[in-house]
């Protein structure tokens, strides 16, 4: 495309007095209608849609909790699991009342069996409940001796965890639960003594996973697709072992469901949990195969960026895509008019399907990532305001060098929920900076044959990057009330210092035991809040520093820019 010589269709000046009112969504990017913002496909979120993967890691933010949510209340809109009977099935256990449970009902025993076999109950028991609220319940035999196991389990979908509910049935009755995981037979008896006179009850998990894969089977479900999650909340020292090995014990279930083709799970785990598993009975590259890790590139977190944006024009009226399409030089790319009408909404699908593509050679640079770009710089500087501590000054940056590394936090991830957070608040500066400056207005202008808004100026920018870093703080402090005291006091202590250690927390927080300071750091690590500097083994001895998100940051004097 040429440069042109008349302006785009884009509303010029740019209505200001309308970005109060612009929409970008839920500020904790989890809960948005997925009708009207949708999910960003990143290529972790495309495998995900494949439905060939049992387990989702990421870091906190990274979007587990999307995923479950999306799959828990619009499955029917995804292709790969319409056809599913989504369980869900998010369990918060107390590991304190697991291993008091292990100790009076499995004592001398190998614990690890115990929790394979509380896994697969708790599983087949919330497939169970589900199953028994589909139409005319229970119609075959298969779907009797689902609802026997519901009557022996004095199970019904009131919420009770899995240990209170086997509580419940022990105080209750002589039982005997039988199971199998891979090739070990697992069977657990316990209940009122042996002189009591009701008889043993038996309850057989093998039967019971066979009819309701025959019921499943005959409701013509793909499969019931129980999704897990909240089994990752951050734990220390006992309950932070007992952890591991409950996880452990559910992706040794997982293993062996896998062979049953109408009973499949979705296990969502906090990417540092596991990668501390223990997978010498699966194989790690036999579990490794079964992974998606959730991430966001740079690239994907400028789409999610853009994408808000553009939704946000939109819906305001302001413009439309195809404006963005007309005021953006693609030269570079060569694009005939086949190509144009192929990206053109305006034109039916149906006419595009008589449209074939030309032949061209590899690009160097993305289509979609040109698109990206303009329809950020429409409204934001090409440069902001960056401060260099090495140096204390403050200098200009390429907006884009800036949104790549002042986002990232301690585990060199940048999150939706971290961009929404500076887009509100951006917004918010911009908006105020017209209202005490009536007479300005923000025109197009061409800049490098791009047409572009003077609409979010740079000082409003890193105003706002400021206030969003405060944003940020005030959720860490949120984040887990066990460890709020000792975030408040860090926070107040830290002053400008950047680096951090186990001395220093044990020398400013007041009456932190040893331990607590050990998983005080572990736990502002696993947040990110802190990024490890200087790796050893022992945490005592680990060397901590902020990264550039939650590092302190000064708003510049005029003389300083």
């Amino acid at each position: 495309m040429s440069q042109r010589k008349s302006t785009p269709s884009l509303p010029d000046p740019f209505p200001v007095d309308k970005l109060r009112t612009l929409q970008f969504g839920s500020a904790d990017g989890h809960r948005d209608k997925v009708e009207e913002f949708g999910i960003i496909e990143t290529s972790s979120v495309k495998q995900f849609y494949t439905n060939q993967h049992s387990i989702i890691v990421g870091a906190i933010g990274t979007g587990k909790s999307t995923l479950f949510t999306l799959i828990k209340n619009n499955a029917k809109k995804i292709e790969s699991y319409k056809n599913d009977l989504i369980v869900p099935l998010e369990e918060a256990l107390s590991f304190n009342e697991l291993s008091e449970f292990v100790n009076k009902h499995y004592a001398g025993k190998d614990e690890s069996t115990l929790y394979q076999l509380l896994w697969k109950f708790n599983i087949l028991l919330k497939v169970s409940i589900t199953l028994s609220k589909q139409e005319g319940f229970p119609k075959n035999d298969s779907e009797k001796v689902v609802n026997n196991f519901l009557n022996d389990s004095n199970s019904s979908d009131k919420y009770s965890n899995i240990l209170h509910k086997l509580n419940n049935i022990i105080s209750n009755a002589n039982v005997k639960f039988e199971a199998k995981v891979g090739d070990n037979p697992i069977s657990f008896e316990a209940g009122l003594s042996q002189k009591s006179p009701k008889p043993e009850k038996k309850i057989n998990l093998e039967e019971v996973q066979r009819a309701i894969s025959e019921s499943i089977s005959a409701r013509s479900y793909d499969c019931a697709r129980v999704i897990i999650d909240k089994i990752d909340r951050f734990v220390a020292g006992t309950e932070y072992y007992i952890q591991r090995q409950y996880i452990n014990a559910l992706l040794e279930v997982d293993d062996d469901l896998a062979a049953i083709t109408n009973i499949n799970l979705k296990i969502f785990i906090r990417a540092d949990l596991f990668d501390r598993l223990d997978f010498a009975a699966l194989g790690y590259d036999k579990v490794n195969d079964n992974v998606i890790r959730l991430k966001w590139s740079h690239d994907e977190t400028l789409r999610f960026l853009s994408s808000r944006i553009m939704v946000a024009l939109t819906k305001a009226k302001i413009c439309r895509s195809e404006d963005i399409y007309k005021a953006t030089d693609l030269s570079e790319f060569d694009l005939t008019w086949r190509e144009k009408i192929l990206l053109s909404s305006k034109v039916p699908e149906y006419i595009k399907s008589f449209v074939n593509k030309k032949e061209k050679s590899e690009r160097a640079t993305s289509l979609y990532a040109k698109f990206d770009k303009a329809i950020i710089t429409k409204v934001f500087p090409r440069s902001t305001i960056h401060f260099c501590s090495n140096d204390n000054k403050y200098i200009e940056m390429d907006v884009f060098d800036f949104i790549k590394s002042h986002f990232l936090d301690g585990n060199g991830i940048c999150t939706p929920r971290y961009m929404l957070i500076f887009l509100k608040e951006v917004v918010t500066k911009v908006a105020s900076y017209y209202d005490d400056n009536p007479d300005q207005v923000s025109e197009l202008v061409l800049i490098e044959k791009d047409f572009e808004w003077d609409l979010f100026k740079k000082y409003c920018v890193y105003q706002a990057y400021l206030s969003a870093k405060d944003i940020y703080i005030k959720n860490i402090e949120k984040i887990d009330s066990k460890w709020t005291k000792n975030v408040n006091v860090f926070l107040a202590k830290r002053g400008n210092k950047t680096k951090f250690d186990y001395k220093w927390i044990r020398a400013n927080i007041p009456d932190i035991s040893e331990d607590d300071a050990v998983d005080f750091l572990s736990f502002l690590q696993v947040i990110g809040f802190l990024k490890i500097s200087d790796a050893h083994q022992d945490v005592k001895k680990r060397g901590y520093e902020l990264p550039i998100l939650y590092k302190l940051s000064n708003i510049p004097s005029e003389s300083h820019l």
